[in-house]
């Protein structure tokens, strides 16, 4: 089985907006439905957990219904950081699914996300046992100590910026947590940096430039004039 772990715990204190940028709408609807919906018409995708901000998830079962998003199974809360977040949701899908399912880890704040992405991520973890989302750096880099001044450039061909999602199976999903535990490690930031702390190998996917993160309102906006782009076409 193929399930989407969409993490949508966060309280998105960057936008500095009473509603978490997870639930606000763009177009009338919620970002979260638009990652819940690509994860829905996935073919490949068999059922859905998501990882839920606390208070919010009388919310997100209203838009299951309201959206027809079948899929969906399953709702944990989410932790006090990402990581512990990332593990709420590990203990969820250890209850429903097996040791071999794949798990494709989403952030719910992603909202573009193409079946390709997806697709190449279920692919990934069957030839290599993980798949990480990236996209190469195209932009020139400044190594600064103290984010004011720089003499040293970073070779940008050396370097991969992550995505989501990040993929691997349920029974490596329960051990990296459950090492990270014996090893004192308590707030990496993402599944794929756990795995390199632990001293695993990663393998990169290719993702896309649409594929961003709401973290700003500039990306809202910029993910609306995408949107009206799209209808344009029709």
């Amino acid at each position: 089985m193929n399930v989407g772990l969409i993490i949508a715990g966060g309280v998105g204190a960057r936008m500095k907006m009473t509603t978490p940028k997870q639930f606000l709408s763009v177009k009338g609807k919620p970002i979260l439905v638009y990652t819940l919906e690509a994860f829905q018409r996935n073919e490949a995708i068999d059922a859905i957990g998501v990882v839920c901000l606390r208070g919010w998830e009388d919310v997100v079962w209203k838009y299951v219904r309201k959206y027809n998003l079948s899929k969906v199974k399953w709702l944990t809360l989410g932790g006090n950081t990402g990581m512990e977040s990332l593990r709420n949701g590990m203990e969820m899908l250890r209850e429903h699914c097996n040791p071999d399912d794949v798990i494709v880890i989403h952030d719910a704040v992603r909202p573009l996300i193409s079946d390709n992405i997806i697709n190449a991520n279920i692919a990934g973890v069957h030839r290599h046992g993980t798949a990480v989302t990236c996209v190469p750096c195209t932009e020139a880099l400044l190594r600064s100590e103290d984010s004011e001044t720089s003499c040293e450039v970073v070779d940008r061909d050396l370097i991969q910026r992550t995505q989501t999602p990040q993929s691997l199976r349920l029974s490596k999903f329960v051990w990296a947590h459950e090492e990270a535990q014996k090893r004192g490690i308590t707030n990496t930031v993402a599944t794929c940096t756990l795995l390199c702390e632990l001293g695993e190998e990663v393998h990169i996917v290719m993702g896309e430039g649409t594929n961003f993160k709401i973290t700003s309102r500039e990306d809202i906006e910029l993910m609306d004039a995408y949107l009206t782009c799209m209808e344009k076409r029709r």
